[in-house]
């Protein structure tokens, strides 16, 4: 059954319990603001017919990155209770993208191509994080493992995140030491970690995964799914 009824032409509220199997009593607690004028309802009108349930349990499912936004499942219901927009590899003209290019000798890169492309996962230093399996781990107070103060571009902060064999040999071929979830610090971009665009974001994404751990929660499940 619907959490909600739209009023048809004709319909009143006795109408509309009686469809969906309730008194009128039941209809009028669940919309209080009807209890003074029950009849004064207009078509398109949405009137309540079940209970706002509201989700307690702040434990996740999973993290789940596409290549454009990080989306947070719930456990209970598994529902997408929040999407932050997010990038992996670097954009045409990234700083990075220069500095290993101008510094480093890099050849096989080039400043105009977006190596946020998805068919750029095995890029050294450049490309995407790879499509797979990872876990991040869950501790106290959820502490930085990393933030710009280690390293430029990294923001506000973030954790390193443990992958499975095939990530592990994913990181020999590719030339990464491991990936990692932060706030990529703008627009910077980010080689082989999944960066939140937002200071926000990130600050907000710890605040979800310390309510899940302070719940017993020990890892969260993190998808890599383009």
């Amino acid at each position: 059954m619907a959490d909600v009824h739209i009023v048809k032409k004709g319909e009143t509220l006795s109408i509309i319990a009686g469809k969906h199997g309730l008194t009128l009593a039941k209809v009028l607690s669940l919309n209080p603001t009807l209890k003074n004028n029950p009849h004064r309802i207009l078509p398109g009108m949405p009137i309540r017919i079940a209970p706002l349930v509201v989700s307690t349990d702040p434990r996740l499912a999973r993290l789940v990155f596409n290549g454009t936004e990080l989306q947070v499942i719930s456990i209970e219901g598994d529902k997408v209770v929040a999407k932050y927009p997010a990038v992996s590899g670097l954009p045409p003209h990234a700083p990075r993208l220069k500095e290993l290019i101008d510094k480093d000798g890099r050849d096989d890169l080039n400043i105009e191509t977006d190596y946020t492309e998805t068919k750029y996962q095995d890029v050294k230093d450049a490309g995407p994080i790879q499509a797979g399996d990872y876990a991040l781990a869950l501790k106290s107070g959820m502490p930085y493992d990393k933030t710009a103060a280690d390293s430029p571009g990294w923001g506000e902060g973030g954790w390193f995140l443990a992958e499975d064999w095939w990530g592990k040999l994913g990181n020999v071929f590719g030339g990464r030491s491991g990936f990692f979830l932060h706030h990529d610090g703008g627009s910077r971009g980010t080689s082989g970690c999944i960066g939140l665009k937002s200071g926000s974001d990130i600050k907000a994404l710890k605040r979800l995964l310390t309510a899940a751990q302070e719940k017993g929660q020990e890892s969260v499940p993190v998808e890599v799914r383009y």
